[in-house]
């Protein structure tokens, strides 16, 4: 049975490694070809070439120790960080021979698919594997929220062989979800598929198990999120600690970024025992044909004058190319692989036909590159104690006056409102547009009027979040934080009830420090008979009770009361 196969291969593995001691440099680099299974039910789903491409850019890079972050192995273990010698090559034949792109895609019934193998056969609503020993197979679709990707050890059914991974989970660009964006989870799933084990040995705390690998500390379990270096737990309780920044931990995309020597061997291991005969596919290699049209960018987002380079993916070895760029220079290329400049910030259309002498075919990616203006950094709000009021009764349609102060002229960057009701996921913009002629713009907007019908407010109170957003038709970027205005009509014979906001406002680029406002908040109690108990609370975002800062009965007059956000930090 399979269990008895596991225990001959681990046996071999062993074996293996004694016998070839197999370090980086070792040998030629192996290629491996990949074929992408889409499987989508929704739109969304259905993640474009682009997302594709991505994730096979960061298996590369990974594998070959080429990712941007290895500065951020802990010194220790900068010795044994391995680069893999393994590349992954999109399928340019299919097992019949064809050109490919090395991508299909099926469109499906099934909403979520879990660790379902449906997923892998087309009768269920899947799409069947490619030849396993010519071929990885990664399928792409919708797991569900609680499953990141899974993968097949060598060894198992022919069928089901590969990795499968989340939609959103999948590659660097399009739909994905953080803090799972940067394609660390197909690297992670990619290493089970080549035969490496969890890090810390599935022992559930024991300190007894193995991931089969002598390099790697032993853990007593997975770490999730992006911990400290150094960390230690009961298995490994000195420096350096653990190694939760190996790619077979659970950590954050961002925090992992080696695999070790160690590991590297028992890759090797896979690759000369179950997973040989993969190192003789001619997959990947392109194959004459009509030409089937592909192309990529090595960024979909720049500053204007920034060079942008385009990369040929065609299948079916075109000998002729013409490129066209809207707006770029130049607008058009005979070139394979062209470099472009835009001027003007926008969003840009791309076309690129190509052909030999079977055919030709094109590509058309509309608003594919982005070009931006003078960079938007990030700002934020900084308040005052200055204010103004917003006064409430069943009488009057308050308005509120929004002013706040930029830090330079600047005609291309306006500035919006953003207001949200606490219950609801519904943002309303209230926008402002000085054109750059002045420091200084403002908004006046009725609150419990116009706004509150929009939002369906029919009560007899409205907690409202809102936030300064920058934009300049291209780019845009929200201050960090945002202050809750509570307006509230009590029954107890108060006329007007006043809050207060800060009636400026200053935006600064790059502003280091933490949103920390301090502001009044005024409010009249008029002469009249009865329990004026007055309550003046704070919530969070999600609307939770962060306190009371008055709730106390007051006798009738004028109130004013400090608040300083950082007492509930």
């Amino acid at each position: 049975g399979y269990r008895q196969r596991l225990e001959e291969m681990e046996k071999y593995a062993e074996k293996f490694a004694k016998e070839h001691s197999r370090k980086e440099g070792d040998r030629v680099v192996i290629t491996i070809p990949v074929v992408v299974h889409v499987v989508w039910n929704t739109p969304v789903q259905n993640i474009s070439d682009d997302q594709v491409l991505s994730q096979i850019d960061v298996l590369n890079k990974d594998f070959r120790r080429l990712n941007a972050d290895t500065n951020l192995t802990p010194a220790p273990w900068k010795s044994i960080a391995a680069d893999c010698e393994i590349e992954f090559r999109m399928a340019r034949r299919d097992p019949n021979g064809n050109p490919t792109l090395g991508i299909t895609r099926t469109q499906t019934s099934i909403t979520e698919f879990g660790q379902s193998t449906a997923l892998k056969y087309t009768a269920s609503g899947g799409h069947d594997a490619w030849d396993r020993d010519r071929y990885l197979n990664l399928w792409v679709a919708n797991l569900g929220s609680q499953l990141l990707g899974y993968a097949t050890f060598p060894g198992g059914p022919a069928a089901l062989d590969g990795v499968a991974i989340g939609y959103n989970y999948f590659g660097t660009v399009g739909t994905l979800s953080p803090p799972f964006n940067k394609g660390r989870t197909a690297t992670h799933e990619v290493g089970h598929w080549l035969w490496l084990y969890h890090i810390w040995g599935d022992d559930a705390g024991s300190c007894g198990g193995t991931d089969f690998v002598a390099d790697t500390p032993n853990q007593a379990l997975e770490f999730y999120g992006c911990p400290t270096y150094p960390t230690t737990d009961a298995c490994s309780p000195n420096n350096p600690g653990v190694m939760f920044m190996n790619y077979m931990d659970y950590t954050d995309d961002a925090c992992m970024n080696l695999f070790t020597q160690g590991q590297l061997g028992r890759m090797s291991s896979a690759l000369n025992g179950p997973r040989l005969p993969i190192q003789s596919s001619n997959g990947h290699i392109n194959i004459s044909g009509i030409p089937i049209c592909l192309f990529n960018a090595d960024s979909l987002s720049i500053l204007y004058n920034n060079p942008v380079h385009f990369y040929d993916q065609s299948a079916g070895i075109p000998t002729g190319w013409q490129w066209t760029f809207n707006g770029g220079t130049p607008p058009t290329s005979t070139s394979q692989n062209p470099t472009v400049t835009y001027t003007t910030p926008g969003l840009y259309t791309v076309k690129l036909r190509v052909s030999n002498s079977f055919g030709s075919d094109s590509l058309t990616k509309t608003s594919y590159i982005r070009v931006r203006g003078a960079a938007m950094n990030n700002f934020n709000v900084l308040s005052p104690p200055a204010f103004t009021r917003i006064a409430v009764n069943s009488a009057d349609t308050s308005k509120v006056l929004f002013n706040w102060q930029k830090s330079s002229n600047n005609s291309t960057v306006n500035y919006k409102i953003k207001l949200r009701k606490i219950t609801t996921s519904t943002d309303y913009i209230l926008t402002a547009d000085n054109n750059g002629l002045d420091t200084t713009a403002s908004i006046r907007r009725s609150l419990l009027d116009s706004i509150a019908v929009q939002m369906g407010v029919t009560g007899d109170s409205v907690r409202c979040t809102w936030r300064a957003w920058a934009y300049n038709g291209i780019d845009s970027m929200q201050s960090n934080n945002s202050i809750i205005i509570s307006l509230v009509r009590t029954p107890i014979g108060i006329q007007v009830i006043s809050t207060e906001i800060p009636e400026k406002f200053e935006l600064y680029n790059n502003y280091p420090n933490p949103f920390n406002p301090v502001t009044k908040i005024r409010f009249d109690i008029p002469d009249i008979s009865g329990n004026n108990t007055v309550k003046l609370e704070i919530f969070d975002l999600t609307g939770k009770s962060l306190g009371y800062i008055v709730n106390e009965k007051l006798d009738a007059g004028e109130y004013s009361v400090d608040w300083n956000a950082s007492d509930y930090s």
